[in-house]
């Protein structure tokens, strides 16, 4: 479990108390959010679930090694894994690891992201998506009056200003002159989709996407290619085109939904359709855990007081001179 001695950036949540169970990102900082974890548990039993950032193969390695990191030293904790496909579940469970078969984008919270059907439609698209390259923003660059939500997630991703001055069209973008680049809340967010005819997912392989279901669940239509990972989970083929890895493909089916989208209300009851079952798993589970029948206290699209918007908190570690860390709660 060691990630160094420098500041680091994490996500956790305490997803129940008695027993401890804590929620991080695999592959993402995931041993300074299991050292969190330890630390609450104080030698106490302690399950620590894992959300997959990317396919479960990519990600195997670093889910044994943390498991057999925590086996030397925390014998007290269990490390389970969300996996989208149930497929998924056997390759899990080959490295040690508990698989529970719930996808992490079943857990972005509809409350905060919704229609919010008095708002213009001002953008033809919206492409939330990292300024890494495996996001395929070339993909998207000839689309016209387009949103573009970015952000550089690790050192040596492209600055958003210079991905943002390859696009021909562009309508929106989160960076300025005067103010740099700019992380949007999720009001923000929920009001540029709601602002925008369809979304684009462009990458080939990623695990679970949050933006996709972010805009399924404020009212608009997918336009993304094939991909392998898990963010088709939620996809209803009535809201989602499927086009080939090529602008011109991108760009005519924009078109399309510009000319006709379904009903922004049918499209966010179809993904939370989706959710509910495994968002059900998740209280079975987690109901084992208490040990008692979780699911009176979750609502009608059973979502759990305990669970945090995607199931996740982002936090950064600071060193501190003594040798020791703290954490510290990102803001947003």
């Amino acid at each position: 479990m060691s990630d160094g001695q420098t500041s680091e950036t994490t996500t956790f949540i305490v997803l129940w108390r008695e027993p401890l169970v804590c929620v991080i990102s695999a592959g993402w900082g995931s041993g300074w959010g299991a050292r969190m974890a330890v630390q609450m548990a104080e030698g106490r039993e302690c399950h620590i679930i894992t959300r997959l950032t990317n396919r479960v193969d990519i990600v195997a390695a670093d889910l044994a090694g943390l498991n057999e990191g925590l086996k030397r030293e925390a014998p007290n904790v269990r490390l389970w894994s969300l996996v989208p496909y149930q497929s998924d579940a056997p390759v899990v469970e080959a490295l040690g690891v508990g698989a529970i078969w719930a996808t992490p984008t079943a857990f972005v919270d509809e409350r905060i992201y919704y229609p919010q059907l008095e708002q213009p439609k001002l953008y033809d698209a919206v492409h939330n998506a990292r300024t890494d390259a495996d996001k395929r923003h070339e993909l998207a660059f000839g689309v016209n009056n387009l949103a573009l939500i970015t952000y550089p997630a690790f050192a040596g991703s492209e600055p958003v200003n210079v991905l943002a001055a390859r696009y021909r069209s562009l309508s929106y973008v989160n960076w300025s002159d005067a103010t740099g680049h700019r992380f949007l809340d999720p009001p923000d967010v929920r009001r540029l989709v709601s602002q925008s005819r369809c979304g684009l997912v462009l990458s080939a392989v990623e695990g679970a996407n949050n933006a996709s279901v972010e805009y399924f669940l404020c009212g608009i239509p997918l336009v993304t290619t094939p991909s392998e990972g898990g963010r088709d989970v939620m996809y209803d083929s009535r809201h989602v085109t499927v086009v080939e890895p090529a602008a011109p493909a991108v760009e005519a089916a924009v078109a399309a939904y510009q000319a006709s989208a379904p009903d922004p209300l049918d499209i966010r009851a179809a993904v939370l359709a989706k959710a509910r079952p495994h968002r059900e798993r998740l209280i079975a589970w987690l109901s084992e855990r208490a040990g008692r029948d979780l699911t009176p206290l979750a609502d009608g699209n059973l979502w759990l007081p305990q669970f945090h918007d995607k199931l996740r908190q982002i936090w950064f570690i600071d060193a501190q001179p003594d040798g020791g860390w703290q954490a510290r709660r990102h803001a947003i």
